[in-house]
């Protein structure tokens, strides 16, 4: 007969596991926000900027990439960390933080910027449909279908649809490009700045063009509010709040894979493209050519359609992905701008109200007329996207840095002072980027 004091050991041991499995349902269950922050992430940033660095400059600027990443890691998180602590967005933090005017000139800012922004993963997504079979439309006019389509997917669908797209996707996507880098990495020049790159290390050109790759590396700190807003969705379809441990693996998920995969597409692009001289094309149906060309060359003819079908349901899902963030966004700050002073934030669907559809349709037309209006030249657009990403910037990363550790977070509950270090050095130097930015380019 067993003793007292085994049964109690065995009580304690079943209660244990019991523990273990309830930690890690709880931590898959908060998986989603992160998934989709990668799936906004590797879009044009990924597989525009990064493959067209390694083409141009070899692995020259891989190392400034991945540092960028590093660097600005805080700006993103404190996004799913603001709803662990607070059960709020950062949209309705800026609200409390700043106040309304803050939130208005927020919102003002980004409609042109996220309309920009849609326009450039439309036209990247239409360019590798171009690419995949032989179209008679224009790359502009299927770039207005992709849009139409997609707005209309995520209106219908929400937040639950996106999350499982984004996640089957991205997952594929992942693997082959895993393959596929690892199958170029002996073609690459892992010289630290090649001597064939296309300008020296310390030019104008090279400067230039850096601060065009990092503006979206690994992504806009926009993204930061988009992810913040989706785990509020998350928490809001699942009845409960996750802490602060189960965001933060959730979102270490999203930004590392994300990290990763620029790192991938800059070494095909140095082992494939720049190792044999090809030059990148300017137009979206070429370059997305040359882009799944990457696999091809090394994976093998087979991989070509596969690869490529797996690259345009990515962006298309990328293409979801803004369309349902960036509305979401914007339709979030109007609610927080109206709500009189003396009321209190109140738990709102954002799917499908009034402001949601507004911003949804207004986006896709302002980026409707962007796409028929500013695309002469693919590559001049892409870095003009870009460019204006990184100078904005370092605004966003203050709001959210002030946000994370304003009176709306208990003292005990803030950011470490480690991490709060990090902000800091984040916010000076892409503040000093970009006014050296505007001193090139402007002034000198």
């Amino acid at each position: 007969m067993p003793s007292q004091d085994s049964a109690s050991l065995s009580g304690e041991a079943a209660s244990a596991a019991a523990s273990r499995t309830s930690h890690a349902k709880k931590y898959l269950a908060a998986l989603g926000p992160g998934f989709l922050f990668a799936g906004a992430a590797i879009g044009t940033s990924h597989v525009v900027q990064s493959t067209r660095a390694g083409a141009e400059y070899g692995t020259g600027l891989l190392g400034f990439i991945l540092l960028a990443v590093l660097l600005k890691y805080p700006s993103f998180f404190f996004g799913p960390f603001y709803v662990s602590v607070t059960g709020k967005s950062l949209v309705e933090g800026y609200r409390q933080t700043f106040g309304r005017s803050v939130v208005a000139l927020f919102a003002l800012v980004q409609i042109p910027v996220t309309a920009i922004i849609i326009a450039a993963i439309a036209i990247t997504t239409a360019g590798l449909a171009g690419s995949l079979v032989s179209l008679t439309l224009s790359p502009p006019t299927v770039a207005v279908i992709l849009i139409a389509l997609c707005g209309v997917l995520t209106f219908a669908g929400g937040y639950k649809l996106l999350d499982w797209v984004n996640k089957v996707f991205v997952v594929i996507l992942s693997v082959t490009t895993l393959f596929a880098t690892i199958a170029a990495v002996p073609l690459v020049d892992w010289s630290f700045y090649p001597a064939t790159a296309v300008s020296p290390l310390l030019s104008v050109t090279t400067f230039v063009t850096l601060v065009a790759v990092l503006g979206l590396m690994p992504s806009d700190i926009t993204l930061a509010i988009m992810n913040s807003l989706w785990s509020e969705a998350r928490n809001k379809t699942q009845g409960r709040r996750s802490d602060t441990t189960a965001e933060k693996i959730d979102f270490n998920i999203g930004y590392i894979g994300a990290a990763v995969l620029a790192a991938c597409f800059v070494i095909m692009g140095a082992g494939v493209m720049h190792s044999q001289g090809i030059t990148p094309a300017d137009g979206a149906v070429g370059f997305a050519s040359q882009v799944i060309s990457l696999y091809t060359s090394t994976l093998g003819e087979w991989s070509g359609v596969v690869v490529g079908i797996s690259a345009f349901t990515v962006m298309l899902t990328t293409l979801l992905t803004v369309l349902d963030g960036f509305p979401r966004m914007i339709s979030a700050s109007w609610y927080t701008f109206i709500r009189p002073a003396d009321e209190t934030e109140t738990s709102r669907n954002l799917e499908g109200s009034p402001a949601f559809l507004v911003s949804l349709i207004g986006l896709s037309l302002l980026a409707v007329v962007i796409l028929y209006t500013l695309m002469g030249n693919f590559r001049l657009f892409m870095d003009f996207v870009m460019v204006v990403a990184f100078l904005i910037s370092p605004i966003l990363a203050a709001l959210n840095h002030f946000t994370a550790n304003g009176p709306t977070v208990p003292p005990a509950l803030r950011p470490s002072k480690l991490i709060n270090a990090w902000s800091w050095l984040a916010i000076a130097t892409l503040t000093l980027l970009s006014l050296g930015y505007i001193a090139v380019r402007f002034v000198l």
